[in-house]
């Protein structure tokens, strides 16, 4: 696993990042594989894939870096 306290590239893989099995589960089944793809992606469109609620959006951005979207 990665270690997530530096800057990801946008190329880096979902499948290195330490996450939850429910996140990393949603992201497949919307079909995101990458960091730089869930950056693109607004906490709305995040919000709205199954079983992928607020804990796990601030997990995720979290372990981003990654502030929230307003869009």
């Amino acid at each position: 696993m990665l270690d997530t306290t530096r800057e990801l590239a946008d190329e880096t893989l979902i499948s290195d990042l330490e996450l939850t099995t429910r996140i990393r589960n949603a992201l497949a089944a919307a079909g995101v594989k990458t960091v730089g793809e869930v950056r693109e992606m607004s906490d709305k469109a995040l919000l709205s894939l199954p079983d992928f609620g607020q804990y796990s959006l601030s997990c995720l951005r979290g372990k981003l870096s990654q502030p929230s979207t307003r869009r």
